[in-house]
C-alpha cells in the first residue's frame, strides 16, 4: 500500500530535448543541448532485494512481494509477500519483513523478526524508535498476541513491550491490518477486526478502524466510527481540514452508504460533509468497488483504485483532472490496470499502478482528452495541475505492478514491485532509482542527425527547445527518411565515463517501438559511417537491441566504456525501408573521468652525452624529448643516451591515466 506521505522537495525531471528532422523544413542540424533538466536512472541503484512469493490467505488476493516502506534513521523497513532477501548471489531467509541500508541498499541481517505471514503496511513514532507493522499474520517471533500488528524495535525486530497494541475478531478468524498513519499524538489503524485492546489491558469494539494515542498506548473509545461490508484498505489523514480520508472494499460508514471511499471527522469519527457517491462513481464495478492509494496536500486529494483511475481534486473533491489507464481505442492501444500506491514528492505524485500501456487524461465529466503517455507501472503527476509528467517513463517490465512508493532522505526513489527487469539490469522486488547527470544535456554538447554518405539533414527548429513531451506533435521528434540509414551523432564535448545510453521513442499515435536499435561509443572520431570500420576499430564500442529481444518504447543500453562520440541508429536491413530512426529523447548517463593521480619528473644526472631522468610514483609512462617519442618505462626511471655535449632537451612523460610532467636539462660541455 501508499507509504507515509513525503513532502520533501524532489527535483526529478528528465533530460533532454532531442534532434529533430522533417521534410519541409529548413533549419541548422547540429545544435547545443543547453537544458538544466535531471535525469532519473532507470537502472536499480542497490543490488540486495527480495525474492520468493507466498500467495497469503486468500483474503487479500493481490500477489506482490511488496506492500511497505519505512524509512527510519539510516534503514528502510520493507514489508511484504516475499520470503528470503537476494543479491542474485546469495540469498537468505528473512520473510515478510526485511530492513536495507538506504544509502547503500544493502541487507542489514541484524533486523530478523520471525513474521508467520504476510506484511500490508508499516509506520513509525515521531521519535523513530518503533515501527508499526500492519499484515495478516498470527504471531510474531513466537507471540500469537502480536496477530496483524505489532509494534518492534527499528534496529533488531523485537517486540516493543511497553506499546503492546492488540487488535482481533470476535469470529475467530484471522484480523488484517491494511492501513496504518501516524498524525499528531495518534496511530490511526484501519483493516478488518472488530476490536483493539490498548496498553491498559482495556478492550474496546471497534470496526475495521480505530485510533491509539502514541504517548499513552490508550484507545480512543470516543473515535470508533463503524465500517461495514468489506475493509478498510488505505487512510491518511488530512491535518488541514481534521479529517481522515478512507479506501478500500467497504460498503457504509457510520450506516451511510458510501462505498470505497469516504471521509470522518478527527474531532468524533463523524462522516463529513462530502459527496458520499464519490467512491462508488469512481470506483464501483458491479458488486466489487475499492479504493486502494490516496494522498493529500495543502489543497489537493489524490485517490486511485479500481476500474484503473487516479482522481486529482481539490479539499472539497472538486475534480481537477482524472487519469485512465485502461482506455483500449486507437488512442491508448495499451493493458490498463488499478492505482495501487502513491507517493508524494515536493510538487509531484508518484503512482503506482497495474498498467502497462498508456494513460489518457480525462476531464471532470469523464470526456476523454487527447493527452495520454506511456506508463511502465509507475508514473508522475503534478498535484497542481493534475497533468500527467511525461519525463518520468521508468523502464520497468513485470505482470501485477508496484503497491509500494518511498522517497528517501536522498530524494531516491524506492518501488516495491514485481518487475523482473528495471533500465535492462535485475529488479529482485525492491528498486531504488536515483537522479543521474545527464551528460547529453550540458551546455557545449551537440547533436547532429546526418545521413550515412555524411551529409547532415535538416532539422526542425525545434528541435532542441526543453520541451520533453514524447506525445506531442511530429515537429517534437526525430524523424529520419525511410532508406537513409541515417545516424544521430553526439559529441559530449570531452572524453567521459559512460554507463547508458537511454532512448525514448515516440508515443503518440504514429509511435514506432525501439527495435534494432544499434548504439556505438568511441573516446575518438569515428572512422567512417560503415559498419566494418566501426566494428575494425579497437576504440569503438557496439551496444545493440535486436528486435527479437522484444519491442521497447523506452531503452537503456549498457556502454559502460570511456567515450565522447555517441552513434545511434537502425539496422535497415533487418527492419525494413519502412522503418524509421524515431526518437523523441535521448540521455547518457556516467561520470567525468577521475583526474589523473599527479607525476614528477626531475633529472637526477647528466653528461656530455647521457642525461638520467626519474620520476615520482613509479609506473609506466610514455617519454618524449622535444614533442618526440623516445621510449616508454615503468622502473620509474630512464636513461637518454648519444646527446649532444652543450645542449638544452625539453622532456615529457606522460602516464596512461594522463597525468603530464615536464622538465628541462642541459647536457655538459
Amino acid at each position: 500500500m501508499a507509504s507515509s506521505s513525503s513532502r520533501r522537495t524532489l527535483i526529478l525531471c528528465v533530460a533532454l530535448a532531442m534532434v529533430a528532422s522533417v521534410l519541409g523544413v529548413s533549419a541548422p542540424a547540429t545544435a547545443e543541448l543547453t537544458t538544466d533538466e535531471r535525469l532519473i536512472d532507470p537502472k536499480p541503484q542497490n543490488s540486495w532485494g527480495v525474492d520468493g512469493l507466498d500467495p497469503g490467505s486468500g483474503n487479500f488476493q493481490y500477489y506482490s512481494p511488496v506492500f511497505a516502506f519505512e524509512e527510519i534513521g539510516d534503514t528502510m523497513v520493507v514489508g511484504g509477500k516475499f520470503l528470503e532477501v537476494t543479491n542474485g548471489v546469495q540469498s537468505e531467509d528473512q520473510p515478510y519483513l526485511a530492513a536495507f541500508d538506504v544509502a547503500t541498499g544493502d541487507w542489514i541481517p541484524a533486523f530478523d523478526p520471525e513474521m508467520t505471514w504476510s506484511v500490508f503496511d508499516l509506520a513509525s513514532d515521531p521519535s523513530r524508535n518503533r515501527v508499526f507493522v500492519g499484515g495478516e499474520f498470527p504471531s510474531v517471533n513466537g507471540d500469537t498476541t502480536a496477530s496483524g500488528f505489532a509494534t518492534l524495535n527499528p534496529q533488531t525486530g523485537e517486540l516493543d513491550p511497553n506499546f503492546d497494541i492488540e487488535v482481533g475478531t470476535f469470529g475467530g478468524s484471522q484480523p488484517r491490518v491494511h492501513a496504518l498513519e501516524v498524525s499528531g499524538d495518534y496511530l490511526y489503524i484501519g483493516g478488518f477486526f472488530s476490536w483493539i485492546r490498548g496498553t491498559d489491558g482495556q478492550q474496546t469494539q471497534v470496526s475495521r478502524l480505530a485510533r491509539v494515542s502514541l504517548s499513552s498506548g490508550l484507545v480512543d473509545t470516543d473515535w470508533t466510527p463503524p465500517v461495514s461490508g468489506g475493509s478498510v484498505w488505505e487512510l491518511v489523514v488530512d491535518e488541514v481540514r481534521g479529517r481522515v480520508l478512507l479506501g478500500g472494499t467497504f460498503l457504509t460508514v457510520n450506516t451511510a452508504s458510501t462505498a470505497a471511499f469516504a471521509m470522518v471527522e478527527t474531532s468524533d469519527g463523524s462522516l463529513s460533509d462530502y459527496d458520499t457517491g464519490f467512491g462508488l462513481y469512481y470506483y464501483g464495478q458491479g458488486n466489487y468497488s475499492f479504493a486502494s492509494a490516496m494522498a493529500v496536500t495543502d489543497n489537493r486529494l489524490l485517490i486511485g483504485g479500481q476500474r484503473h483511475r487516479l482522481v486529482v481534486t481539490d479539499l472539497d473533491l472538486n475534480v481537477i483532472s482524472v487519469h485512465v489507464t485502461n482506455r483500449y481505442n486507437a488512442a491508448n492501444a495499451g493493458r490498463g490496470g488499478d492505482i495501487q500506491a502513491i507517493e508524494l514528492a515536493g510538487e509531484i505524485a508518484f503512482v503506482a499502478c497495474h498498467c502497462w500501456g498508456q494513460i489518457n487524461r480525462e476531464l471532470a465529466d469523464k470526456t476523454p482528452t487527447d493527452e495520454f503517455t506511456d506508463v511502465r507501472s509507475v508514473y508522475a503527476v503534478d498535484i497542481e495541475t493534475g497533468q500527467l509528467v511525461d519525463w518520468f517513463q521508468p523502464d520497468f517490465s513485470g505482470i501485477s505492478g508496484p503497491w509500494a512508493l518511498d522517497v528517501d532522505r536522498d530524494d531516491c526513489l524506492w518501488v516495491g514491485t514485481d518487475a523482473v527487469q528495471s533500465g535492462q539490469k535485475p529488479a529482485r522486488g525492491v528498486v531504488k532509482l536515483c537522479e543521474a547527470d545527464n551528460l547529453a544535456a550540458r551546455p557545449g554538447v551537440t547533436a547532429t542527425l546526418i545521413n550515412t554518405d555524411g551529409t547532415p539533414q535538416t532539422a526542425a527548429a525545434n528541435a532542441i527547445d526543453s520541451d520533453y513531451r514524447t506525445n506531442g506533435s511530429i515537429s517534437n521528434f526525430a524523424v529520419s527518411l525511410p532508406g537513409a540509414t541515417p545516424h544521430l551523432d553526439i559529441d559530449l564535448g570531452d572524453v567521459r565515463e559512460v554507463d547508458d545510453v537511454i532512448l525514448w521513442a515516440r508515443t503518440d499515435e504514429e509511435r514506432l517501438d525501439l527495435r534494432n536499435v544499434h548504439v556505438w561509443a568511441s573516446p575518438t572520431p569515428f572512422p567512417s559511417n560503415a559498419w566494418q570500420d566501426l566494428r575494425d576499430d579497437p576504440d569503438v564500442v557496439e551496444v545493440t537491441r535486436l528486435g527479437d529481444q522484444g519491442r521497447k518504447r523506452t531503452l537503456t543500453l549498457p556502454v559502460n566504456a570511456d567515450a565522447r562520440y555517441i552513434r545511434i541508429e537502425v539496422d535497415f536491413r533487418d527492419t525494413g525501408a519502412n522503418d524509421v530512426l524515431q526518437l523523441a529523447e535521448v540521455a547518457v548517463t556516467g561520470e567525468e573521468l577521475p583526474e589523473a593521480p599527479p607525476i614528477t619528473l626531475t633529472s637526477t644526472y647528466q653528461n656530455r652525452t647521457r642525461i638520467v631522468l626519474k620520476w615520482d610514483p613509479k609506473g609506466p609512462v610514455d617519454i618524449y624529448r622535444d614533442d618526440v617519442l623516445i621510449g616508454t618505462d615503468d622502473d620509474g626511471w630512464y636513461t637518454d643516451q648519444n646527446l649532444d655535449p652543450g645542449t638544452i632537451y625539453t622532456y615529457r612523460i606522460e602516464t596512461p591515466a594522463g597525468a603530464t610532467a615536464n622538465i628541462t636539462a642541459t647536457t655538459n660541455p
